[in-house]
C-alpha cells in the first residue's frame, strides 16, 4: 500500500504499536478476539479481530518486516455477548418461580406432547397437546415480530444438537401479551439426526415489567 504501518493504522497504533515492536524483535505475537476500536466510513465502531503477526526475516537474521494474518471475529464476540446477556436473563426467570409447562418433542413424527398449563398458554387444546400435535400448533401465538428468530433458533437447536433458550412474545387467548422464556435441548441419535427435542418454559413478565421500570422507561412489554 505504499505507507508506513503507523499511518496505516493510526486509528488503533496505540493499541498495536507493543504488538508490533515485539515482531520486530523476533517474536511471534497471536491475539484473539482482541477489541479495536476502528473507523468505518468516517464511524467509530467497536470491533474485534483474531490475528498473528509473524518474523519475516532477511539478510543477516534481521528482520526486515512481519507477516500478518488476521480474521474479523466481531459477529461470534457479539454473538457470545448475546448468549451471556440472555442466560442471565433467564437465570433472573428461575429466580421467580417454577416452570409454566413442559414440552416434548418426537422429532422424527413431528409430534409435541405437552401438559394443561403449556398448552393453555400457546393456545392450543389441551387433549390434543396431551395426544401429540405438530409443532407448528404451537407456533401460531408467538407475536410475528418475534416468529422468525424463535423458528432460527429451533432449526439450529435441531440441526447441531445445541442448548435452545429463546426469549419472546406470545397472544394468550384473551390477546394478552406475555414474554416466555423456553429452554431445552435437542437430543441426537448416533447418527448425529435429532430424535427428540425435551423442553420447559417460564413466564418472565413480570421480570420484563421491571427491567422496564428499572431502565426508566415505566412501559408496558411490547
Amino acid at each position: 500500500m505504499g505507507r508506513p504501518f503507523e499511518q496505516l493504522w493510526h486509528d488503533i497504533w496505540s493499541d498495536i504499536e507493543p504488538l508490533v515492536r515485539e515482531t520486530y524483535s523476533g517474536g511471534n505475537v497471536e491475539m484473539i478476539d482482541m477489541r479495536l476500536d476502528i473507523h468505518r466510513d468516517g464511524v467509530p465502531e467497536e470491533s474485534w479481530w483474531t490475528f498473528s503477526y509473524s518474523p519475516v526475516w532477511g539478510d543477516n537474521n534481521v528482520v526486515a518486516g512481519l507477516l500478518c494474518i488476521t480474521r474479523e471475529t466481531t459477529e461470534k464476540v457479539r454473538a457470545e455477548q448475546d448468549r451471556k446477556k440472555a442466560a442471565a436473563r433467564l437465570q433472573a426467570a428461575l429466580s421467580i418461580g417454577d416452570p409454566i409447562g413442559s414440552w416434548e418433542w418426537d422429532v422424527v413424527n413431528d409430534r409435541v406432547t405437552a401438559d394443561q398449563q403449556f398448552a393453555v398458554i400457546y393456545n392450543v387444546d389441551p387433549a390434543r397437546a396431551a395426544a401429540g400435535t405438530p409443532v407448528s400448533e404451537f407456533l401460531h401465538c408467538i407475536h410475528p415480530d418475534d416468529l422468525p428468530l424463535v423458528q432460527s433458533q429451533i432449526n439450529n437447536a435441531v440441526r447441531y444438537g445445541d442448548h435452545y433458550q429463546s426469549e419472546y412474545r406470545i397472544f394468550d387467548r384473551m390477546g394478552e401479551i406475555h414474554w416466555v422464556s423456553a429452554q431445552g435441548r435437542a437430543v441426537l441419535d448416533a447418527t448425529g439426526s435429532c430424535i427428540r427435542f425435551p423442553g420447559v418454559c417460564f413466564d418472565i413478565t413480570i421480570n420484563k415489567k421491571i427491567e422496564a421500570e428499572r431502565e426508566g422507561t415505566g412501559s408496558r412489554p411490547r
